[in-house]
């Protein structure tokens, strides 16, 4: 045989060869999987907890979503219907993580994920009471979730607090931008207004109307080139700038504007050129005011229900309060932080534009100032009326005001003198400071005799300010005062005691937290 045939003869020598590199191979391979195989288990477990997570946050989403269709499902505590034929509410009472596990679970369609929805009471209160909406939301406007998810034996529990959109989230609310009906200063005006201006901008008539010898038309109020809203605004209207007033802080306040594109508009000669420091939403939708307050004169206690004139003047956690002609009397503020003013007789609706100060003693109008060293609300079925500088003991501390009709800023006049400093009268308030959360369901935050006398300096507001009609502050010949309005970012987490919340107001989640471990 030749050699080179004898060299061709290499029968099996490739086979084992070839074996030799699958061996080699799979000892690659099974090092390989020893090397990861205990990473394989904890990506899994990674995997299951990350998941846990996403089914808590959907049992968030879902609850939200319920309360979108009805924000009163919380009153049902767990008496609430099902999601479907095949699946029971999983809405359950607080467990406290003993015994055997009485919740309600809901699967998440697609994985072997579920979630459970737990109502955290307020303070003082052991459960949910579906006779009690105050044993879900507290009295600072607060309700809180613990929503647990869990996925293959991980589970994730997150307790969140929601709270609705609110007139406080705002420093500047209006409903109307025009001026109220009832402010007029002819009562032939006022009637005429009544049926003409009571509406949104574009629906308003701009043009004069001749009626019995005397022009009529919706009185408008600009916003003024020193006026500054520091803060998140809204109007359900449109707003009328005279130009470079100051809306926002920074991007992140919201200046939510309504009416024709862009949300403010020329009138006359005065062209708007505001200083926008906020982002523009346009059209922002609406914030419907409840009609009346009453809702606060069912929960206050006794002893902190007054009617007629009532004059209030705090001092840190005390009171002294005089009402009507009766002695004046000390009291500690209240411990549910609610004072309510009744009207105590016939008390019709109306404001003088010449306002003297003569209404009769039975109106429920609760004249205010002082210093408050607790959280308090004061609610009045008539005016609330502040005649001197209202702060706060501590930067943490929030008061309310809410009023029917008006919020006022006391400012007496000589009506024979008022081209100039001689109109104000002794109690006129030289830059005065207020630091609440101010409510005007029916009419207006405003000063009195805004028109007359000599400029007072700035009304420095740190608070909110909503009011159904936009009042009047000062004017542009230099009376009254100068816009000073500061937004207090404590209000978009806490309200005052028992604050009203908007007609079907949308709830969000205000504050979002995991808690460590969790409840299973």
């Amino acid at each position: 045989m030749s050699l080179i045939r004898r060299l061709r003869l290499q029968e099996g020598f490739t086979t084992v060869t070839l074996m030799g590199a699958f061996a080699v191979g799979s000892l690659l391979v099974a090092g390989g999987f020893a090397a990861v195989d205990a990473d394989i288990g904890l990506s899994r477990d990674d995997q299951d907890y990350k998941q846990a997570y996403g089914a808590a946050d959907a049992g968030v989403q879902w609850y939200l979503s319920s309360l979108a269709r009805d924000n009163t499902y919380y009153v049902q505590c767990t008496e609430v219907l099902d999601p479907n034929a095949t699946e029971q509410a999983p809405v359950n009472q607080e467990w406290d993580g003993s015994g055997a596990d009485p919740r309600i679970w809901r699967n998440l369609p697609g994985d072997q994920s579920q979630y459970t929805v737990e109502l955290l009471p307020a303070p003082g209160y052991d459960e949910c009471d579906p006779d009690d909406q105050y044993s879900m939301v507290d009295p600072t406007g607060n309700m809180r979730l613990r929503v647990t998810g869990r996925s293959r034996g991980e589970a994730r529990s997150i307790v969140v607090t929601l709270r609705r959109r609110n007139f406080i989230d705002y420093i500047y609310f209006t409903h109307f931008e025009t001026f109220d009906p009832l402010a007029y200063s002819l009562s032939g005006w006022r009637s005429w207004a009544a049926d003409h201006c009571n509406q949104f901008r574009e629906e308003r008539d701009d043009e004069y109307w001749e009626r019995s010898g005397q022009d009529y038309f919706c009185e408008e109020l600009q916003f003024a080139p020193a006026d500054a809203q520091r803060g998140p605004v809204h109007t359900n209207d449109s707003i009328w700038v005279c130009g470079g007033s100051t809306f926002g802080r920074t991007e992140k306040d919201a200046i939510e504007l309504n009416g024709a594109s862009p949300g403010y508009v020329k009138r006359g000669t005065c062209n708007p050129s505001p200083d926008i420091k906020g982002t523009i939403a346009h059209p922002s939708g609406q914030l419907e005011l409840p009609p009346s307050n009453i809702a606060l004169k069912d929960i206050v206690d006794s002893d902190y229900l007054f009617e007629g004139r009532t004059r209030i003047e705090i001092d840190g956690d005390s009171m002294e309060v005089r009402e009507r002609s009766y002695p004046a009397q000390t009291l500690p503020l209240p411990a549910n932080g609610v004072v309510y003013v009744a009207n105590g007789g016939s008390c019709g609706v109306g404001y003088a534009y010449a306002q003297v100060y003569n209404s009769p003693s039975a109106c429920g109008d609760a004249w205010v100032h002082g210093s408050y060293g607790r959280d308090l609300t004061i609610a009045a079925d008539n005016d609330v009326i502040v005649d001197g500088d209202l702060t706060r003991d501590d930067d943490s501390l929030l008061l309310g005001l809410i009023a029917n009709n008006f919020v006022r800023v006391y400012h007496p006049v000589d009506h024979d003198e008022c081209g100039g400093a001689q109109g104000n009268l002794t109690g006129s308030q030289s830059n005065p400071t207020i630091h609440a959360a101010i409510l005007a369901l029916n009419h207006s935050f405003l000063v009195d005799n805004w028109y007359c006398g000599s400029g007072l300096g700035d009304l420095t507001v740190e608070g909110a300010i909503a009011q159904r009609y936009r009042g009047p502050v000062g004017t542009t010949s230099g009376s009254g005062y100068i816009k000073d309005y500061h937004y207090n970012d404590r209000l978009k987490f806490r309200e005052p005691p028992f604050f009203l919340d908007p007609v079907q107001a949308a709830w969000r989640v205000a504050r979002q937290n995991e808690q460590v471990p969790a409840n299973e």
